[in-house]
């Protein structure tokens, strides 16, 4: 999937989701945030039965409040991560059998500075950087044919050039053309992923 430049794509995926009749922005936001949403509830303790459900209600809210979000004070990143944060923090009030969790969340939570986010914003953060490159790499896959796409995931997971070759049976310039290729189109990928996900 190329990086698009039609006049609809350069505004970003949110402030085109603020405008509640746009329904293709919001199918959009679904489709990205959804999935994204779901693993982090995963991550940070809530039972995989009860993650649909809970997913669901984050994207309700985030519906309902999302047109009256203001990025002139914050960042969306920390608005959705406070979003999933209160979510699952209500979600595990309700657990009798999270309470060990609960408590270890909520002493997080007490401990908070104002110039120092918790650790499940922290991890929040990480959790996304890590997911918009994986939705970066998913739209290079598509644009690469051949070997490109095995000479830089061989390379990311530290082989050698010269085992890369021997197992691809390029020769070492095309395969460090190859691979240099592939990383610049993620490179972009992901810089074009912030700009429409990240206002």
């Amino acid at each position: 999937m190329p990086v698009s430049t039609t006049r609809s794509t350069r505004h970003t995926l949110i402030s085109r989701a603020c405008n509640t009749g746009d329904e293709a922005a919001w199918v959009e936001f679904d489709r990205i945030y959804r999935r994204f949403i779901t693993y982090v509830l995963g991550q940070i303790g809530v039972a995989r039965d009860d993650c649909d459900d809970l997913t669901q209600q984050i994207l309700l809210t985030l519906t309902r409040d999302l047109p009256g979000y203001d990025r002139d004070k914050g960042r969306f990143r920390s608005w959705l991560s406070a979003v999933i944060r209160h979510a699952a923090l209500a979600h595990l009030r309700r657990s009798r059998s999270e309470q060990a969790r609960l408590s270890m969340v909520e002493t997080d939570l007490s401990n908070e500075s104002r110039d120092r986010a918790s650790d499940l914003d922290e991890r929040i953060e990480t959790e996304w950087a890590t997911y918009v490159a994986s939705l970066a790499m998913e739209r290079v896959r598509s644009q690469f044919q051949g070997k490109a796409i095995e000479v830089f995931e061989l390379g990311l997971d530290g082989v050698a050039l010269e085992e890369i070759c021997a197992r691809t049976g390029l020769t070492a310039a095309s395969a460090y053309t190859l691979r240099k290729r592939v990383k610049k189109r993620l490179y972009l990928e992901i810089r074009e992923l912030i700009r429409n996900l990240e206002p």
